[in-house]
């Protein structure tokens, strides 16, 4: 008897549970139709978030400003932080390439002399007006990349900046001697905004 009972009552139960299911492929037809009869859904507007929601050392930029220094314009950031060296990178949705890359090292004890024997790299040239002492330099393409122009400078507040722009595969060299003065203007920029 008690087995009769368990047996009805399951039967019962997948019973109520088709009858749902059912129910709910009902509905969700009709709602199909509804849906293929009603207007198409507005276009989705995306919002460019500002550099500075990265982060990082993101909240020193926006792209307006990048762009009026150097010409090109870019609609992401990233950043990152490890130890006391704050990076931000930004990119345009399109590619990989160009980036822009400034990273901020929050404080040195390398004087001016130290800073231009020991962290200038060697095949780097000195750049005068940028901070207490500046380096600029050029690495050549390799595979998937165009050259990059590296500026880096002790600042004022001590701190160690860097400013790296990777030019895509197709770069020019016109476009690349172009905008060797364009980054030297954004570094200048850079010192006199942050240190």
């Amino acid at each position: 008897m008690p087995r009769n009972h368990s047996g009805g009552s399951l039967v019962r139960s997948r019973s109520v549970v088709l009858g749902v299911v059912l129910l709910l492929a009902l509905t969700g037809c009709d709602e199909s139709d509804d849906e293929a009869d009603a207007a198409p859904p507005p276009p989705v507007n995306v919002v460019q978030q500002p550099a500075a929601s990265a982060g990082g050392a993101c909240i020193l930029w926006d792209y307006a400003f990048i762009q009026e220094k150097i010409g090109v314009a870019f609609d992401v950031a990233a950043s990152d932080q490890v130890d006391n060296t704050s990076t931000c990178v930004v990119q345009t949705s399109a590619g990989d390439y160009p980036d822009l890359m400034f990273s901020v090292v929050e404080s040195s004890q390398a004087s001016s002399a130290q800073f231009l024997s020991d962290l200038k790299p060697s095949k780097a040239t000195t750049v005068k007006g940028i901070g207490k002492a500046a380096y600029r330099l050029y690495t050549p393409p390799a595979a998937g990349r165009g050259p990059i122009i590296e500026i880096g400078w002790l600042s004022g507040a001590k701190q160690l900046q860097t400013l790296r722009f990777t030019f895509a595969q197709d770069a020019t060299a016109a476009a690349v001697t172009a905008m060797n003065p364009k980054l030297i203007a954004l570094a200048k920029a850079m010192v006199t905004t942050n240190g």
